[in-house]
């Protein structure tokens, strides 16, 4: 378990009931909500209330149980399940490297060592697997650090036992690897595959194309040494590398497989699932998404929040700014498309590629988003009217609509809000410019292509199999 870390504030929490939230606010949701804050490393810190916190020093003014007050930086207290943390209970985002890896030891029992389905496994017998399983954690950390109902509720042994039950390997013994040097040069081909899409003169990822869309296998398993780099001679094209990685994947049989990438999600019923992703059959028959409708926030008010939803095929798409004035980027709520998120690069390089129209002005590369908004907050007075023009232009078409604003009291409220809620709304402004410069058509292919990629099922992405 951990303290809240600095950079923790530059994300937003990935569970939790604050999900979706920065911690600067979930302090304040905290605060208000009268749940307790933990000091401390461990869920079984000293519990205290909050009464006020200092965003700009990251500072909590608490009282304990004999009514002291005291105050607590950020780096002294726990965190817990409220911030998207551990909690002893699982599935929080320090307990990741405890679980993925200790997935690996199972996972080496079962194929390696039983050989066959289990229905327990002991320490003693993990540690006999470990030859074959190649982490970044060692076994004794992830049994002490990691969340004990994974364990007790059996979430490795049904994991395992599926993989076992359906994928069958070339031959033994299977390695499994999280963090490991292997691992780290099959994603060193995916790399060096992108840096020559990028270079084309017809790019076909997105420029922030990130390895989880490329494949988003927590862990990988391979009848390879583990000093070979089966990928290394496959980087011409997204072709070259992808047909290779579903040939040693068994061309989607899942039989005679050499090299596998596998995601991982919380077993929570009595069996595990495995599906497979990106083989030509399921890339034949993807589901199609439709544009349906936006709103400024929940409500149809502009001046309520920062963001904007979208409504796709029946499922929310969330878009403002995720990492305080910067970040722009959209989310999945819920959990479809497993909650994923589209930075706003991505966004800008599919309503470019769909609508012709691009979000940032112009600007291009990695801090496009970052120069497009400090030219254009220069002029705050400049930039209130460009929000207003922009409210005029699309509020008719919100759903819910609100009762339109008069132009004097809309700058007045505008004036007193901060840079992070401006810097998000004139983004969602420019990239409902972008896609409401199409028709029905562009804006449902837009939405086919924004969900495939939160979902990790682009035309560029590879084969894998998913545990839940």
């Amino acid at each position: 378990m951990a303290f809240l870390k600095s950079s923790d504030f530059n994300k937003t929490a990935s569970g939790g009931v604050y999900a979706g939230e920065t911690r600067d606010k979930i302090f304040e949701l905290k605060i208000k909500d009268k749940k307790p804050f933990v000091l401390g490393s461990t869920k079984n810190g000293k519990k205290v209330t909050g009464i006020e916190y200092n965003k700009k020093t990251r500072v909590l003014t608490y009282q304990d149980a004999s009514k002291k007050i005291g105050d607590a930086k950020f780096g002294q207290i726990f965190k817990d399940a409220d911030f998207g943390g551990g909690s002893g209970s699982g599935g929080g985002a320090d307990d990741t490297k405890y679980t993925e890896s200790l997935q690996c030891f199972y996972c080496s029992y079962v194929y390696n060592i039983a050989k066959k389905k289990v229905t327990t496994v002991s320490d003693a017998e993990l540690k006999k697997a470990a030859a074959y399983a190649h982490t970044d954690v060692k076994l004794a950390e992830c049994l002490y650090g990691g969340p004990s109902d994974w364990v007790n509720t059996d979430v490795y042994i049904k994991t395992a036992n599926k993989l076992f039950e359906q994928v069958k390997f070339d031959k033994f013994p299977v390695h499994f690897h999280r963090g490991s040097t292997f691992m780290k040069n099959v994603y060193a081909a995916y790399k060096s595959c992108k840096a020559k899409d990028q270079a084309s003169d017809n790019t076909q990822a997105p420029g922030s194309f990130s390895d989880d869309k490329w494949n988003p296998g927590d862990i990988w398993a391979s009848t390879f040494s583990v000093s070979d780099k089966p990928l290394e001679n496959f980087t011409d094209s997204w072709g070259d590398l992808n047909g290779k990685v579903l040939d040693l994947g068994g061309k989607g049989t899942k039989r005679n497989v050499k090299l596998l990438g596998i995601s991982l999600k919380k077993v929570t019923t009595a069996t595990a699932s495995l599906q497979e992703y990106s083989t030509p059959e399921q890339k034949a028959s993807r589901e199609t998404y439709a544009w349906q409708s936006w709103s400024w926030g929940k409500t149809g008010r502009f001046f309520d929040s920062q963001d904007i939803y979208v409504k796709i095929s029946g499922k929310e798409v969330q878009f403002r700014t995720f990492g305080g004035d910067t970040s722009w980027q959209g989310e999945v709520k819920g959990t479809s498309a497993a909650g994923g998120k589209i930075g706003g690069g991505n966004v800008n390089f599919y309503t470019k590629k769909i609508f012709g129209k691009d979000i940032y002005n112009g600007k291009v590369g990695r801090y496009a988003e970052k120069q497009f908004l400090a030219e254009t907050t220069r002029d705050q007075n400049k930039l209130d009217e460009q929000l207003y023009e922009g409210y005029i232009r699309h509020n008719k078409n919100s759903s819910p609509k609100a009762a339109e604003i008069s132009k004097d009291e809309f700058l007045k409220i505008c004036s007193e809000q901060d840079s992070n809620f401006k810097n998000s709304k004139i983004l969602c402004i420019n990239f409902l410019d972008a896609v409401y410069a199409g028709s029905g058509t562009t804006r449902n292919q837009f939405a086919t292509d924004l969900f495939r990629y939160a979902s990790s099922d682009t035309d560029q992405s590879s084969y894998f199999v998913k545990l839940y």
